[in-house]
């Protein structure tokens, strides 16, 4: 996996929006406001905890944490998770891991 540590104008749109900000069109809040996205609702936070275990392995160093993207899910997968760490999954919580892996890895199941 390249590393690749972001610049300040990696994009057309980063110097776009630097321009705007200068300009005092827009102000700095509203980028950072921007960049974050929304919560996850705390009803969510345990599901999205198990979907992040079983789709991403990760690497800590000293300075970064790599995450590295597994295949795309599979029944098989939920079921050897189950087993392997004795955590109950709901069948809302399959069908909502799936529907963030499907999210993912850019299909549209419906």
């Amino acid at each position: 996996m390249a590393k690749h540590k972001r610049q300040k104008f990696d994009s057309i749109a980063d110097g776009h929006e630097a321009a705007l900000i200068a300009m005092g069109v827009i102000d700095e809040s509203h980028r950072a406001a921007q960049q974050t996205g929304p919560e996850c609702p705390l009803e969510f936070l345990s599901t999205f905890e198990k979907y992040r275990e079983l789709k991403f392995s990760r690497r800590v160093t000293d300075d970064e944490i790599k995450l590295y993207a597994r295949e795309m899910l599979n029944w098989q997968d939920l079921v050897a998770y189950r087993d392997i760490t004795g955590q109950n999954i709901t069948m809302y919580e399959v069908d909502l891991i799936m529907g963030i892996d499907a999210i993912f890895e850019g299909r549209d199941d419906g």
